[in-house]
């Protein structure tokens, strides 16, 4: 004859439910744990890793250091102009006098004062940018990119944004580049076409946004090389 207690079996099963969802629970959140730890070292290390100079890539994407910030005592070389929706790279003509004139830029062209000072300046070649600017990144660097089109009202017209992704390799070199170059310019250069020259933000990111593209091709162009098509 059984005599066990109905209630007494259902209490032990559910004990034995909800020691079953606690060890899940807990081994979910071991692995977690162990993962963000795991990415955070692998992450700092990346960061920390002394990278090979990079060199052009003739048939790619090559992405220069304009190094176009004031330092004291190191008048800079190059002022990034975009005139009708294309950029142009000419040398500021009072190199030596701008640190107490320039302003901060907005967002979509730079300031009058920027712009009449290197407009008076000579374009510089870019076979000049291209030997003497450092190599920050090249189209290997880059895992994957997708365009966004946006609108601008102040302008009334539409421009696009290219939302990058970067390999590892590519997160480190950006973020030991800017680390010390904050603010100043990017030239992203494309079978000797100068595509955009956005500013860069120092930052410990996977992922950037471009903006403003003012021509759609050239932020198609710009994706498609992130994406390793030609």
């Amino acid at each position: 004859m059984n005599n066990t207690n109905p209630e007494a079996v259902v209490r032990h099963r559910t004990w034995l439910r909800e020691r079953g969802t606690l060890r899940l629970v807990l081994g979910a959140l071991v692995l977690t744990l162990a993962w963000y730890a795991y990415s955070s070292i692998r992450t700092q290390r990346m960061l920390q890793v002394k990278w090979p100079a990079l060199t052009v890539d003739p048939d790619g994407l090559t992405v220069l250091g304009l190094q176009d910030g004031n330092v004291p005592g190191k008048p800079r070389k190059y002022v990034a102009i975009e005139s009708n929706h294309a950029w142009q790279i000419r040398r500021p003509d009072d190199a030596e006098e701008e640190g107490d004139v320039e302003t901060e830029e907005s967002d979509y062209k730079p300031t009058a004062a920027v712009a009449r000072r290197a407009a008076a300046g000579e374009v510089v070649p870019l076979e000049e940018l291209l030997k003497e600017c450092p190599v920050v990144l090249t189209g290997a660097h880059f895992a994957g990119a997708d365009i966004e089109e946006s609108y601008e009202p102040f302008r009334d017209k539409p421009y696009w944004k290219v939302h990058v992704r970067l390999t590892d390799e590519g997160r480190s070199r950006y973020w030991q580049f800017s680390r010390t170059h904050d603010g100043e310019r990017l030239v992203f250069v494309l079978n000797n076409d100068i595509l955009t020259c956005p500013r860069m933000s120092h930052m410990n990111t996977g992922t950037l946004t471009i903006e403003p593209i003012w021509v759609e091709d050239d932020a198609r162009r710009l994706a498609e090389a992130m994406r390793g098509k030609r």
